[in-house]
């Protein structure tokens, strides 16, 4: 049993496959609906796994606290409720992030507390770097203030949680999509 925001409770089941992984809980398990419920076309990977959202926002669930129990109760349980919710009342009770690129920048924008979704790599580079380096440099924000005398709280926050290296994975991946979109075009 699971409740949106207004309160609206749904009593629904379904077969899962939860799939650990040997690197957890750095890296995020795999949830599969095998029941034949959900369909190819509602927040599903390329693999048939549940899109359960972007990859910061469940690394950061695990980051809170690794355990099982709590990444089905923040992540699995809200994603099945979405699906019966919106099959009952055909909207998702959350909010909808969009897809692929869009929806990784998207969410990173509310993660970083960015006024704006095109400052988010200027704030990916700068969580990949050393505090006492990123501190120097002005904050994405426009105030005209370096992020020391800024944001950097945010960020020092992320990073501790993350690992500077996650931002620089997160951040050639991101240079990655945008010179592919951009060639495609």
């Amino acid at each position: 049993m699971a409740e949106a925001p207004n309160g609206e409770q749904i009593a629904d089941a379904y077969n899962v496959r939860l799939t650990v992984p040997v690197g957890y809980p750095r890296s995020v398990p795999k949830v599969a609906e095998t029941g034949g419920r959900i369909p190819p076309s509602f927040h599903k990977l390329d693999d048939g796994s549940l899109c359960l959202g972007s990859p910061t926002r469940l690394r950061l669930v695990l980051a809170e606290s690794p355990s099982l129990l709590r990444f089905v109760k923040r992540c699995v349980v809200p994603y099945l409720y979405g699906h019966s919710h919106r099959r009952r009342n055909g909207v998702l009770p959350f909010g909808e992030l969009r897809h692929g690129t869009a929806g990784i920048l998207q969410d990173l924008t509310v993660i970083f507390g960015a006024p704006r979704e095109d400052l988010v790599r200027d704030y990916v580079r700068l969580a990949s770097m050393r505090r006492r380096q990123a501190n120097k440099e002005l904050c994405p924000c426009g105030t005209g203030l370096r992020l020391g005398k800024c944001h950097n709280r945010r960020l020092n926050v992320l990073r501790k949680q993350l690992g500077r290296c996650w931002f620089r994975r997160l951040g050639q991946q991101l240079r990655v999509r945008r010179t592919r979109s951009a060639t495609s075009s």
